[in-house]
């Protein structure tokens, strides 16, 4: 039987068997910060000297800077701060008032006790996913516990079991969780949070596309891609074009098709409905890519494989005219045993 999986299935499998999850990278936190920042739902703490927007990723925040982001996360900044709320805290500052009364009166948080908010508390890792799951409409004590709510995000993919009772939470953490919550459906509703921010037009006026890929056609020195908008996305490329694919680092030639029209109109004469901004078709030479592998997998058997690494270089125009350039690996097994 022939398959052919992609690395992060490969880890999901992994992390179904209980093997810890690494904690969030740099690089991770700070890409989840961006796409936060783009999409107006997250802010710095300041400007840095060389003019990007300082983050303060490594620091832990406190309850008041974790509702004030949570608040933000919704898009709902401008009607948290048009009025003013009622809240039975007595250790509010001024500045987080309207984001902490906002929470309390849409039953996003409900303080620590004693008629405290615990402001200058830093947040912990289970307050922080208990006021996402809140927002994704899920009740504590009803669909999960308040002191546990790991057990929920796990399954919903906000998480991935890397946090526990014991776990140190920072910024970092806060916006790679939000946004993975971004893409987890909200209860009972058939969308995304993502999707329901659009539709109520808290992200109208971004210009970012959120997209992702996926595998077409998976054959001996072959694979096809076809790259779109999520769901939700507030805008699409108008253009994308890949620069380079490698396999292992090894050249290939591909066949692409650059713009939504015509992605459309390439996968309709093939037979296939789904439409993108980019489709690209890749012929490689698999077992030289293969010995040139410095990664494997192994499986629950026991059996070792080496890993394809299709790395994309691609130049991409969002629809306002703005150019994005990047470039990301994906890494495949292929199991050819009967």
């Amino acid at each position: 039987m022939k398959r052919i999986l992609p690395l992060f299935l490969a880890l999901a499998m992994a992390l179904s068997l209980s093997i810890p999850a690494l904690a969030v990278t740099p690089e991770e936190a700070q890409s989840s910060a961006e796409l936060l920042h783009n999409l107006n739902l997250f802010h710095g703490v300041g400007i840095k000297d060389d003019g990007s927007v300082d983050f303060d990723l490594d620091r832990a925040p406190t309850r008041a800077e974790a509702v004030t982001m949570l608040v933000r996360l919704l898009g709902a900044e401008d009607e948290a701060t048009a009025r003013s709320w009622s809240t039975p805290f007595t250790d509010v500052p001024n500045w987080v008032k309207p984001y902490v009364g906002y929470a309390y009166n849409k039953g996003l948080t409900k303080g620590v006790g004693g008629n405290l908010f615990g402001s200058n508390n830093p947040v912990t890792a289970a307050e922080y996913l208990t006021f996402l799951l809140r927002a994704l409409d899920y009740q504590d004590g009803v669909d999960f516990a308040w002191n546990t709510p790991w057990t929920l995000t796990d399954k919903l993919g906000v998480t991935a079991g890397e946090y526990g009772s014991q776990s140190q939470f920072l910024r970092a953490d806060a916006v790679v969780v939000s946004e993975n919550a971004l893409f987890a459906e909200k209860k009972g509703a058939g969308q995304t949070l993502l999707e329901a921010l659009a539709a109520e037009g808290a992200i109208k006026d971004s210009s970012v596309v959120i997209w992702d890929y996926g595998t077409m056609v998976f054959e001996k020195d072959f694979a096809s891609f076809l790259f779109y908008p999520v769901e939700g996305s507030p805008a699409t490329f108008q253009s994308f074009k890949l620069d380079r694919v490698t396999v292992n680092g090894l050249g290939c030639k591909t066949l692409q098709v650059t713009n939504p029209k015509d992605v459309a109109a390439y996968l309709a004469s093939i037979g296939h409905e789904s439409g993108g901004f980019g489709y690209v078709e890749v012929t490689y030479d698999q077992a030289a890519a293969q010995a040139a592998a410095d990664q494997t997998y192994t499986d629950t058997s026991g059996n070792t494989y080496p890993l394809l690494g299709f790395t994309f270089t691609y130049t991409a125009t969002q629809e306002n005219g703005t150019k994005v350039t990047g470039t990301f690996t994906d890494y495949y097994y292929i199991d050819n045993r009967d």
